[in-house]
């Protein structure tokens, strides 16, 4: 298994030129093809007026900034996307489900950790949406860009379909990986059962040639879960974290889980989930 094709949601106005570039330099590591996508939906009051008119001045400025933004988007991604092998897609539709749709044709999706709850969904990805509906692995990069290694790979273990399905769909970062932490994070009473399935995980992990596996665990102290995943990636030295993608549907929005919303806000790391 490999990444053969990355995908990125490209943004005008330098928005997304650090993660282009992040992405970019993963496509070149991995002898990848890097996937720009441009996507603006217009507003709905751009649309129709209260009684069921288009404004055509209004949308026919809108629609010409629109082209502007697009266009711009394109120019930006050649740039910082550099020496990569590119392709481009351009669309007139929400990001969002625009992402979810092209991830067809992709293995990774790279997008940044924004959520897009104070967000326009016109012009920004909920990244929670995106993992709990493109149907791949999602990459967050982080707010600062950089060169992902994956020398420490942090896995954030629960015995669940998500955290199965993103500890095989990382395979190809843990094979290159130094050094995998498996971390169980539970209940004293929990102890005994997750050193047994991180043992598992690790053992068939080495069955495919993975280096230095760690099964770990570790007890949910008085800062819950969360913060005891956050705390032994700061002592492991992480420098990707995969875990599932935790969220359901409720009325016309994805609501995540705990954990899934904690990764999602690392500052200076990147985090793989699938869901």
């Amino acid at each position: 298994m490999s990444y053969r094709t990355l995908l990125t949601h490209a943004q005008p106005y330098g928005a997304s030129d650090l993660r282009v570039e992040a992405a970019a330099a993963l496509a070149i590591d991995l002898d990848a093809v890097l996937v720009g996508l441009a996507a603006e939906s217009l507003p709905v009051y751009a649309i129709s007026d209260p009684y069921g008119m288009a404004a055509p001045q209004l949308t026919s400025i809108l629609v010409e900034q629109q082209t502007k933004n697009l266009e711009d988007a394109h120019k930006r991604f050649q740039e910082h996307a550099g020496s990569a092998r590119q392709a481009w897609r351009s669309i007139r539709d929400l990001p969002t489900p625009s992402l979810a749709r092209a991830a067809r044709s992709a293995d990774l999706i790279l997008v940044g950790g924004v959520t897009a709850e104070a967000q326009d969904k016109n012009y920004a990805v909920n990244t929670g949406e995106l993992i709990l509906t493109a149907g791949r692995p999602v990459l967050v990069v982080p707010p600062s860009g950089g060169r992902l290694a994956a020398k420490k790979v942090l896995i954030a273990w629960k015995d669940s379909r998500e955290s199965r399905r993103a500890v095989y769909d990382s395979l190809p970062f843990l094979l290159g990986a130094d050094e995998v932490m498996i971390l169980g994070v539970g209940a004293a009473e929990d102890a005994e059962s997750l050193h047994f399935e991180t043992t598992d995980v690790a053992e068939q992990l080495k069955r495919h040639g993975v280096k230095s596996c760690r099964p770990t665990v570790a007890p949910a102290t008085g800062g819950g879960v969360e913060d005891e995943i956050l705390s032994q990636i700061d002592g492991f030295g992480a420098d990707l974290v995969v875990a599932g993608g935790y969220g359901h549907s409720r009325a016309t929005e994805w609501v995540l889980g705990g954990v899934t919303r904690t990764l999602l806000h690392l500052p200076d790391r990147f985090v793989l989930l699938s869901h």
